[in-house]
């Protein structure tokens, strides 16, 4: 592993991107102290220069009188998934996008899920849709993945979608993977060359980010959840960059990292007594790792602005 992963991450307190992005020690992260060494990674500056980006997209849309509009399903009463679903109404109603809630109780019979997701393919008004994951036990995956049209999977669910993400032919990349690229490139952080180790293989955010990787000429390793912890720790001690997506709060601590390492948390977790936090046990790693996404207001933010662009130029379609 390399000593100094980027140059840009040199210092603590100083504009280190030369592209507008603040200092990024200014914010506080969760907990912060003053004790922390690490650079604090926010995901602030990047959403906004997406949002920025689209917003002139969105204006261009309204003066053909077309609104773009996002559909929403869920199932039950997750905190996170709650959580996620107000920070995606807010900003997208910051932006003037329209949104529509499918809200289904924990009870519901897989039909009703299917006959949402028919809706939502007829409605013309539809540009995209977020569906949260995982369903229900015993609802099938599968199917419901792949009503949805291709045309409105924002976030590559479906099997064709998925297909071409490993074809590198997709016009939508799952959102958090492509948050996670956009966060490295805009603190400047080099990909090429670098060994990125992803702790997590599901189809949601560990394979289609390890691909955007090595899209990126990074060296990849995976690791997953029959990965033992002392395989762990040695693959992480060869790893410059670590992308922790266990979906479990605070598994990734310190008898893992390294100094040196950049920690990108794609986790999002309600604890029992109301805090959301991360994969990664944040306040054990911020003062041993050269660099790490808080949560919140890390890789979430970016997510959210990643979907609305995506959804934003699935709209773009219907006038081209």
């Amino acid at each position: 592993m390399s000593n100094k992963l980027t140059d840009n991450l040199s210092a603590k307190a100083i504009d280190i991107t030369g592209d507008g992005a603040s200092n990024i020690m200014d914010d506080k992260a969760p907990n912060s102290n003053n004790d922390r060494t690490a650079n604090i990674l926010y995901g602030k500056d990047v959403s906004e220069k997406i949002e920025k980006e689209i917003s002139t997209k969105i204006a261009n849309l309204n003066s053909q009188n077309i609104t773009p509009k996002l559909a929403i399903l869920r199932i039950g009463e997750n905190p996170a998934d709650i959580a996620y679903e107000n920070a995606v109404i807010k900003r997208a109603s910051k932006l003037g996008i329209n949104t529509k809630q499918f809200t289904l109780d924990s009870d519901v019979a897989q039909a009703g899920v299917l006959d949402c997701i028919d809706e939502i393919n007829k409605d013309d008004r539809i540009h995209g849709a977020l569906i949260f994951r995982p369903f229900p036990k015993g609802f099938d995956d599968n199917l419901i993945r792949n009503r949805l049209a291709v045309s409105k999977d924002l976030d590559a669910i479906t099997d064709e979608a998925l297909a071409r993400v490993f074809i590198r032919n997709a016009e939508n990349y799952p959102c958090t993977a492509v948050a996670c690229v956009e966060l490295l490139k805009h603190y400047k952080i080099a990909l090429s060359g670098r060994v990125v180790l992803v702790i997590g293989r599901s189809l949601v955010i560990g394979k289609p980010v390890s691909m955007l990787m090595q899209r990126e000429n990074a060296t990849v390793i995976m690791a997953h959840s029959k990965t033992t912890s002392e395989q762990l720790k040695k693959l992480s001690a060869a790893s410059d960059i670590v992308i922790v997506a266990t979906g479990k709060a605070d598994t990734f601590g310190r008898e893992y990292a390294q100094a040196g390492q950049i920690i990108i948390d794609v986790g999002m977790n309600r604890t029992d007594d109301g805090r959301l936090v991360g994969d990664v046990n944040f306040d054990e790693l911020a003062d041993v790792v050269e660099a790490i996404t808080p949560v919140p207001k890390g890789v979430g933010n970016i997510t959210t602005a990643c979907l609305l662009k995506q959804l934003v130029e699935a709209a773009e379609k219907q006038i081209k």
